[in-house]
């Protein structure tokens, strides 16, 4: 079995399909992540839909603080608060310095980012992070909150913190692109099994390529490659690593 633990499945059109193709490559689980206000809603309206299949984080992604505003964030985190206890995450969080060029929203980013650990830390949810640009800055924050488990998504460097990363139990999630990025191969190949994960990131492309959760299977196979090991060890220890990084709530929800 695969989970992908971090897929934005109010982006597609076809959801319906995108499942039907999941569950026909043995995916068991998708973890469903928030960006702003809005895909919040959508999320947990997704979730119920898929009650068992498809489980709810919310959080307030860096690359949307720019159409946040105060009351958005007083909100978004009362939903979070209303919804905890169907939660498996807070998620997609963290800062951006890479995508997003304008300084001037650094700090507002910062500021809803530590809003996001603050409630994860009161309600013990796990974080599901996005670190682009801002990893070594992001590695420093999370030394002030006491998280349950940490997962950094799609990381490509810098590569001394992967180190750091894994001595302090923080997980790591491959996408589709270790098919072609030598970034996220050297991130398989140095981390080792216990604290990786698979994601799709989708509908993110890959080589003009939609991303999709049946690609966790795709994935395994390449770090299987990667590490020397047999496809089945590492789709059962990857499976069993999504049950216990979000606290054996891959199984239910709304």
């Amino acid at each position: 079995m695969f989970a992908d633990v971090h897929c934005h499945a109010d982006l597609y059109q076809d959801f319906n399909d995108v499942v039907i193709r999941a569950k026909q490559t043995g995916v068991a689980a998708i973890v469903a992540v928030s960006m702003d206000i809005k895909s919040m809603d959508t999320i947990i309206k997704i979730s119920k839909q898929y009650y068992g299949f498809v489980f709810p984080s919310l959080g307030l992604h860096p690359d949307a603080c720019s159409r946040t505003t105060e009351m958005d964030l007083t909100k978004g985190l009362e939903l979070i608060r209303s919804s905890s206890k169907n939660l498996v995450a807070i998620g997609e969080i963290g800062l951006d310095h890479y995508f997003v060029k304008s300084r001037e929203f650094y700090p507002w980013q910062e500021k809803i980012f530590r809003e996001m650990l603050r409630i994860s830390q009161e309600l013990n949810l796990p974080v599901i992070l996005h670190t682009k640009g801002a990893e070594r800055l992001i590695f420093k924050i999370l030394e002030e909150y006491r998280l349950e488990n940490v997962l950094i998504h799609w990381y490509t460097g810098p590569k001394d913190l992967i180190d750091v990363g894994t001595k302090r139990d923080y997980y790591f999630s491959i996408t589709p692109a270790i098919t072609y990025s030598k970034k996220v191969q050297y991130v398989a190949e140095k981390i080792s099994l216990d604290h990786l994960l698979t994601e799709s990131d989708g509908p993110v492309e890959y080589d003009k390529i939609r991303g999709e959760p049946k690609d966790c299977k795709l994935i395994v196979k390449k770090i299987a490659d990667i590490k020397g090991y047999s496809e089945d060890e590492v789709e059962q220890k990857l499976f069993e690593n999504a049950f216990y990084f979000f606290k054996s709530k891959l199984g239910k929800s709304y």
